[in-house]
C-alpha cells in the first residue's frame, strides 16, 4: 500500500509540477523570461510543461484516501470537506483584502461573491476551478464505491474512461461557446470528467495494484533502471501531450516513482512541500498570475523565478495555517461532542 509519508511526497511533486506548469505554460509569460534552450522554435522551459499533469495527481491520491477510509467506515468526510472550504475561504479573504489595499480593487457584486466563495465559478481566481468538483467526488465517494463495488473494475474503469472521452471531447469543442459560460452545466460536466483519475487510485486502494507491482518482476525491473524509465515516460508525455494519456502518465510516473531509490533529502523536501500542498494550490496564482506578476516574472530566469513563487507560496501557506488552526480544532472540539471523529 501506499504509506502516509509516501503520500505527502507524492503531493509534493504534484505541487512542484503545478507551480511549474502554471508558471511557464503559456508562451506570453515564457517571453517574460530570459531562457536559452530551445527545440525547434520552442522554449525547452515550455516544452516541459506537458509533462506536468498535477490533476491527475491530485485525484489519483484523491481516489486513493477516499477508499481507504471508505473501507474502513468514513463518518466525517463532511468534516473534511468542511476544513478544505476553511482554508480556501481564508486564503480568498486575505487575497481580496490584499487586492483592495494595493490595487483599490472590491469583490463586485453579491452573487460574483458567493460564487467564488462555494467554487462555483472562480472568477477571482481561475485555478480554484477544481475546488468543487473535487469537493464534491470526496462527498459522493461513499455512494460511489457501494455501486461500483457490485461490479468488475476492469468494466467500470473502462465506462469512466469512456466517460472521460466524451466530456474532454465536449469540453475542448465546447468550452468556449458554451460550457465557460455555464456554469451549471460545466460544474456537473467537470464532475464526470475527473472520475476516472479518482477511481483508478480508488481502485489501486482496493486491489493493491502498486504493492503488487513492486513485489514483481516488473518492480525488480523499475527499481534497476526507475530512472530512465522515469525520464523516458517524461520523454513520451512531451511528445504526446494529447488529454487521453493524462492519468496512465500520472499512474506510470507514481508507480515508477515509489520504486526509485531517492535521496533522503528529496524525500523529506517533497514531504514539506506536500504538507503544504493544498495551501499552495490554492495561493500561488495570486502571486504569478492576479496581483504581483510582474514581481514574480521580474527575476527573469525560469529557475529563479520558480523557486521565488514555491518560497512565497510556502510561507503565506504557513500564515494560513496559522489562522485556521484555531478555527480547526474548535471544528474537532465541536464534532468529537456529538460523536464524530477528525
Amino acid at each position: 500500500m501506499i504509506t502516509k509519508e509516501e503520500t505527502t511526497i507524492l503531493k509534493g511533486v504534484a505541487i512542484v509540477f503545478m507551480l511549474y506548469l502554471h508558471l511557464f505554460n503559456q508562451m506570453p509569460n515564457v517571453s517574460l523570461c530570459e531562457y536559452f534552450i530551445t527545440i525547434g522554435d520552442i522554449p525547452f522551459v515550455h516544452l516541459l510543461t506537458r509533462a506536468c499533469n498535477p490533476v491527475s495527481f491530485f485525484l489519483i491520491l484523491g481516489g486513493y484516501g477516499m477508499y481507504m477510509v471508505y473501507r474502513k467506515g468514513d463518518k466525517n468526510r463532511y468534516i473534511r470537506i468542511l476544513k478544505l472550504y476553511i482554508h480556501y475561504w481564508v486564503i480568498l479573504a486575505l487575497f481580496l483584502l490584499v487586492g483592495f489595499i494595493v490595487y483599490g480593487r472590491t469583490p463586485g457584486s453579491f452573487l460574483t461573491i458567493l460564487s467564488n466563495v462555494t467554487g462555483f465559478q472562480a472568477t477571482y481566481n481561475g485555478e480554484i476551478w477544481f475546488l468543487l468538483p473535487y469537493a464534491l467526488l470526496s462527498v459522493t465517494s461513499s455512494w460511489l464505491f457501494s455501486i461500483t463495488d457490485k461490479f468488475k473494475t476492469k468494466y467500470v474503469l473502462l465506462v469512466l474512461f469512456i466517460l472521460n472521452l466524451c466530456t474532454s471531447f465536449l469540453i475542448s469543442r465546447y468550452g468556449d461557446a458554451f460550457f465557460y459560460h455555464n456554469y451549471l452545466a460545466y460544474d456537473p460536466l467537470l464532475y464526470f470528467h475527473l472520475m476516472f483519475s479518482f477511481y483508478l487510485g480508488a481502485m489501486t486502494a482496493k486491489h493493491q495494484w502498486i504493492a503488487q507491482i513492486s513485489k514483481s518482476k516488473t518492480g525488480q525491473f523499475i527499481k534497476k533502471y526507475g530512472l530512465w524509465l522515469l525520464l523516458l515516460i517524461i520523454g513520451f508525455r512531451v511528445l504526446f501531450r494529447t488529454g487521453a494519456f493524462h492519468a496512465f502518465y500520472v499512474y506510470a510516473f507514481i508507480v515508477i516513482f515509489l520504486n526509485l531509490k531517492r535521496a533522503s533529502i528529496i524525500d523529506k523536501s517533497l514531504a514539506f512541500l506536500g504538507q503544504h500542498s493544498m495551501n499552495m494550490w490554492m495561493i500561488h496564482s495570486w502571486f504569478c498570475y492576479y496581483l504581483f506578476k510582474d514581481f514574480i516574472y521580474g527575476f527573469k530566469y525560469p529557475v529563479v523565478i520558480f523557486l521565488v513563487l514555491m518560497t512565497v507560496s510556502v510561507l503565506t501557506s504557513m500564515i494560513v495555517n496559522s489562522l485556521c488552526r484555531p478555527i480547526e480544532k474548535l471544528i474537532s472540539k465541536k464534532s468529537s461532542s456529538i460523536g464524530l471523529t477528525t
